[in-house]
């Protein structure tokens, strides 16, 4: 962990704006290299951003270390829970939930606190018990929408969580959300991060049909400059292009634009993105091939 993440996390929970941080030490974008983890800053400038976070130096190394420890302890409950809730593995889901939830306790890091949301989340899912998930989901939402700009870490919690959301959620997450980062394919794990959180949520507005939806974020989409050897984030650029040419009725030029982008994955070893993007192509599909059996019967 770099020392202007924690920064973020202090500011932000403390609900101070970046202006009143960096007003006269760092420029806009110093700044948020800075609390991206990207650059380090000098011994006294960090000591003036502390005092003006009115955090002092030891009570900032006693969170650095607790955060640090923190971050791997989180990767590993993070992983476990993912991969127990796509094996739809319901005990483990409700063992993790404890766990975390303890951790949460033991720390106080907020980020333990919106994994145990998201682990609530799993569990009701999966056990079908018709709990409303209204509340998590509110949380989350709450917590995304208080910074207009992300790193790495909200783009992670957004995509995790992206499950327990629906169409008109997304868009009040997204209302005033600044996509522009000025990074310019400078950062490529964020702009990984960006490309598959607007197309897991163009996928979304697909399947409910909200069609000035889907253009309006797959133009924020196409608009996203990533570095010319990111192949993830290009082959998920053009993947998409030919779900949306599909989704605007044109099957047999989409399904071409997508059968090109599938041979270049199996040239290169793309498995995993291979078989995500087919289960994708299937659903979408299917939901087509439904709302088409939907008009049919509406005319008879």
């Amino acid at each position: 962990m770099k020392t202007g993440e924690l920064v973020k996390k202090i500011r932000t929970e403390k609900g101070i704006k970046a202006k009143a941080v960096y007003d006269g030490l760092l420029s806009r974008s110093m700044y948020y290299k800075y609390e991206s983890g990207l650059v380090e800053t000098t011994a006294d400038t960090f000591l003036y951003i502390l005092n003006r976070l009115n955090i002092e130096a030891d009570e900032f190394l006693r969170m650095f270390s607790v955060m640090d420890k923190g971050n791997s302890e989180y990767k590993n409950y993070r992983d476990n829970l993912n991969n127990a809730y796509h094996l739809e593995n319901l005990t483990e889901v409700k063992a993790l939930e404890k766990k975390i939830s303890k951790e949460y306790q033991e720390s106080g890091l907020v980020r333990f606190y919106n994994l145990m949301l998201i682990a609530t989340v799993m569990r009701k899912k999966l056990g079908r018990t018709q709990e409303s998930v209204l509340n998590e989901r509110k949380e989350i939402s709450h917590y995304l929408m208080r910074s207009t700009k992300w790193g790495h870490y909200e783009y992670r919690l957004f995509i995790d969580a992206i499950f327990m959301f629906d169409s008109s959620s997304i868009e009040k997450v997204f209302q005033d959300h600044d996509w522009d980062d000025g990074q310019k394919g400078e950062d490529m794990k964020l702009d990984n991060l960006k490309v598959k959180a607007l197309c897991q949520s163009i996928l979304i507005f697909m399947k409910s049909n909200k069609t000035d939806h889907v253009n309006y974020y797959y133009t924020l989409l196409d608009k996203i400059e990533v570095n010319s050897n990111n192949v993830y984030a290009l082959s998920n650029k053009k993947f998409f292009e030919g779900l949306k040419i599909i989704n605007d009725g044109d099957y047999e030029q989409g399904l071409k634009v997508i059968s090109e982008i599938f041979s270049l994955y199996q040239k290169i070893g793309l498995d995993d993105l291979y078989k995500e993007h087919v289960a994708i192509l299937q659903e979408l599909l299917s939901v087509q091939l439904q709302k088409a059996k939907s008009r049919k019967r509406r005319k008879a």
